[in-house]
């Protein structure tokens, strides 16, 4: 999935298992990326903006909500 700074994305199921955002973050939450970062563990790590919070989701945690036209 390639996406950059100014996309929306869809939170996916994954992050409700995540401790340490539980209950703050859940699935089906929309954001936008506001930064594409470095990788860790060979996956890719990016910044979204999600009710004027910061979180920092791993690739497999989002989707993009929309393919471009």
């Amino acid at each position: 999935m390639a996406l950059k700074e100014g996309d929306l994305v869809l939170t996916l199921k994954k992050v409700e298992s995540i401790k340490s955002m539980t209950p703050e973050l859940r699935a089906g939450q929309i954001g936008v990326i506001t930064e594409t970062g470095p990788e860790f563990d060979k996956m890719s790590v990016y910044g979204v903006l999600i009710n004027e919070k910061m979180y920092y989701l791993f690739a497999d945690e989002i989707e993009k909500l929309e393919d471009e036209c």
